[in-house]
């Protein structure tokens, strides 16, 4: 019940102006994380973990990036992590991440759910 409001305090603190600042480069950032963070890890488990394909890509791609983020940068910054682009690359990275998970949530699960059907012959 918590999450609902930290994502509204999130949307309304969003660093828009820091975001065009630092432009491309953050975007890039931002769809490495998205892509590189656990796809790559589930894949190169895939064989010890007994996984097939359809496995693989779903638990590879669904890890929403979310709260623990944005408590781990705002425990940083406490701390006096003194760097500028700490909170934008943060706030983009999760922001990216709760647009592309929440709209690719349901076609990628009807897309896995189509794999575990039984073939009709």
């Amino acid at each position: 019940m918590l999450v609902l409001p930290v994502f509204i305090l999130l949307g309304s603190l969003l660093p828009w102006l820091e975001w065009t600042e630092a432009g491309l480069p953050l975007v890039g950032f931002g769809v490495a994380v998205l892509f590189l963070r656990r796809l790559p890890v589930i894949a190169a488990l895939r064989r010890p973990l007994k996984l097939d394909a359809a496995d693989t890509l779903f638990y590879g791609w669904f890890g929403p990036i979310g709260v623990a983020a944005l408590f781990l940068v705002t425990f940083a910054i406490e701390e006096a992590v003194d760097d500028t682009v700490i909170w934008p690359a943060t706030a983009l990275v999760v922001a990216l991440s709760t647009v592309v998970h929440g709209l690719t949530g349901t076609p990628g699960r009807a897309a896995y759910a189509r794999t575990r059907q039984p073939n009709s012959s």
